[in-house]
């Protein structure tokens, strides 16, 4: 018989052409029908909610800002009816008996009268004029601030007047002492919040909000609000609060209706808080603008046509809608964006029990049906698939109906002439396969353990490049100030003296290629295997050595090194000695501040000779001791000259120390400084 013989009778055709027929016309018109009444009731519902929302949340955001601008207000009016009643008394005595001059020129509250956690600090540059008004503007700052701070530090992280822009800074603040964490060039630099109260930038003489901001003190985003100080028409400063939108942004971001989300910027287009958006606003430090992002700046446009009487606005794409409420006092917009696709959901989950209801029609009919597709559908068919389970056991059923005449007949010929041949191929397949299967797996592990050879080989290439740029730096850089200093000097110096420096020059360079050899086999170190040649050397002479390629660099931040030695030999290799000692006084140069002293002293304690270097930074807080001696370890305390630092010095000083049988460790008490040790042996 032909197979490609059109089949006489089409059961299936027939029967699928009648249910096709009743189902689409029935389901078309009752989803179209569901589908509109849905939406539009939904889309009335969610507007109501949303109009609730944003108003209850609008009040929320709004209270804390209005609030703070009564606060500055309230400030103010204390401080000018205070004024007002000063008299002429000479302010000079309780002006100095309160405020000292610290060494980088900073007038501020004497350190034993400074008790910040309670009372206000203050900050005056060094050219403020000290002139009997300004005198009784600080002492009259200092008294208001310190009396009203700590009863607005409930809500508000802090409370300020700045007087003549930033002569005189004036703050409550219990988390720090403000006035002391700022140099002169933090409080010399004009800022938003200071200009923003001057008759210039401010004639009208409004209170007024900074944009936000991220202050590197605090580490939180915040505002300020300023309030305009003046007497009798005169610009005196300005009274302000800080504000933390901490848990504004929180709000924005995590407290929303399912499925949408909020976004909160100023009426000029700054974005202050957005779920997807915080990266960015804190990579443009607060100035992030909506018109950098086509899908903002759209929704932003659409806010600006929102009013009081009309609340909501579609995205220009038409996909959202828009609920607008002001944040008052800040004067800014909070949004929430409600997606349509919401309510189109909604609608399309209320057509499907519309539709389910309709199948059920279906079902009733299709009941009628089964006992005619019983016989001529259904029995065949189960034969067929009882063939397909034989076949894929491996073995071949007759009970095919292949007598048949109709589309049946037709499959259950095709299908015995394809399971004969599916079983001629069966066993061959399967042993192609496991072959192929044991030749991946082989190859998949011989690729694994060439990747971890080639991560474990990279990672040390990468480690070795950062640490010979680390301890390269030293040396090149007293090379550079010896040829620097030549340079300049060379008119003046004696030949001998030339000599003597260009000798130096040269044993620096010897040294530099002595590192490099030392790196190169920096790995071996924990082996043993680097080349340390232990000798007995003058340790006097070596460290006189050091300090005199130091000479430039402690002078550049008026550092002194005082030398304290017990004229003991050391057994130890000369190059790793100074590399380390080196390190040391390296680390201490660059975290003590400027004027300080760092003494390098030793002392003999039995066989061991003990080499300490002491500086006057901040010292080792207790939890970062353990990470001390790591690779790349980074610790809290910051260089006082800029200087840049990779993270490296100590563990090399680590590993030379322990390659000389000698051991390093540090003391120190946080805040006071802190003490390198490093122990080798005197002699054999």
């Amino acid at each position: 018989m032909d197979i490609l013989q059109p089949p006489r009778n089409s059961l299936f055709r027939r029967v699928l052409r009648n249910m096709i027929m009743r189902i689409a016309l029935a389901g078309v018109l009752l989803s179209a029908l569901s589908y509109y009444w849905s939406y539009v009731n939904f889309q009335e519902e969610a507007l109501a909610n949303l109009a609730q929302y944003i108003s209850a949340r609008s009040q929320l955001e709004s209270e804390l800002f209005i609030q703070a601008e009564a606060n500055t207000k309230i400030v103010r009016d204390e401080f000018l009816r205070r004024y007002i009643l000063l008299d002429d008394t000479n302010p000079a005595p309780a002006f100095y008996s309160l405020i000292a001059q610290d060494k980088d020129r900073m007038w501020r509250v004497r350190v034993q009268k400074d008790d910040f956690e309670r009372k206000a600090t203050i900050a005056i540059l060094p050219d403020a004029p000290k002139t009997p008004t300004f005198m009784r503007q600080v002492l009259l700052g200092y008294d208001v601030l310190s009396q009203y701070g700590p009863a607005f530090r409930n809500r508000y992280y802090d409370t300020f007047i700045d007087l003549n822009v930033s002569n005189g800074s004036l703050m409550y603040l219990p988390d720090l002492n403000y006035a002391r964490n700022g140099s002169v060039a933090d409080f010399a630099a004009d800022i938003e919040a200071e200009l923003g109260a001057t008759p210039t930038k401010n004639p009208e003489r409004k209170t007024f909000w900074t944009s936000i901001y991220f202050d590197r003190q605090a580490l939180r985003w915040m505002v300020s609000v300023v309030t305009p100080l003046d007497y009798l028409g005169k610009y005196i400063g300005g009274v302000g609060q800080d504000v933390l939108l901490d848990q504004l942004i929180e709000r924005n971001n995590k407290k929303s209706i399912p499925g949408t989300y909020n976004i909160t910027m100023t009426r000029s287009g700054e974005l202050i808080a957005h779920p997807d958006k915080m990266d960015k606003i804190t990579a443009s430090q607060g100035h992030y603008k909506v018109q950098q992002d086509p899908v903002l700046n759209g929704i932003y446009k659409a806010t600006l046509s929102a009013n009081q009487d009309h609340r909501f606005v579609e995205t220009p794409d038409g996909l959202n809608w828009l609920g607008v409420a002001p944040i008052e006092g800040a004067n800014w917009l909070f949004v929430t964006v409600y997606p349509k696709k919401l309510l189109q959901d909604k609608a399309a989950k209320t057509t499907s029990i519309v539709l389910l209801l309709g199948m059920l029609a279906v079902v009733i009919e299709l009941f009628l049906m089964t006992w005619v597709l019983k016989k001529e559908v259904a029995k065949p068919l189960n034969r067929l698939n009882k063939a397909i389970n034989a076949l894929a056991t491996g073995s071949v059923s007759d009970q095919l109906d292949i007598e048949r005449a109709d589309e049946l007949g037709d499959l259950a010929r095709n299908f015995d002439d394809m399971s004969r041949t599916v079983q001629l191929h069966r066993q061959h397949l399967e042993k192609l396969v496991d072959v192929r299967t044991k030749e991946l797996a082989s190859r998949n592990e011989q690729l694994e353990v060439l990747n971890h050879s080639l991560t474990h080989l990279n990672k040390e290439k990468n480690e070795l490049l950062a640490i010979a740029a680390h301890d390269l730096k030293n040396p090149v850089a007293s090379i550079q100030g010896m040829a620097h200093l030549i340079s300049i000097r060379l008119d003046e110096w004696p030949k001998g003296r030339i000599l003597d420096r260009l000798a130096g020059i040269g044993l620096l360079a010897d040294r530099t290629q002595c590192i490099l050899s030392n790196l190169l086999d920096h790995e071996a170190l924990e082996s043993g295997s680097v080349q340390i040649h232990l000798e007995s050397l003058c340790l006097n002479v070596l460290l006189k050595e050091l300090l005199s390629s130091w000479e430039e660099r402690l002078a550049a931040k008026q550092q002194v090194c005082l030398l304290a030695t017990c004229n003991q030999p050391v057994w130890a290799d000369r190059q790793a000695l100074w590399q380390v000692l080196d390190n040391l006084l390296s680390n201490a140069s660059k975290y003590s501040p400027q004027g300080s002293v760092i003494h390098l002293n030793s002392a003999l304690d039995g066989a061991l000779l003990r080499i300490c270097v002491v500086d006057q930074g901040p010292g080792v807080a207790p939890h970062e001791m353990s990470k001390l001696f790591l690779k790349f370890s980074r610790l809290s305390a910051l260089p006082t000259g800029g200087e840049h630092t990779t993270g490296l010095g100590l563990s090399i000083v680590k590993r030379l120390v322990e390659a000389m049988h000698g051991r390093v460790y540090c003391q120190s008490q946080f805040g006071s400084g802190a003490t390198f040790v490093v122990e080798l042996q005197s002699r054999l």
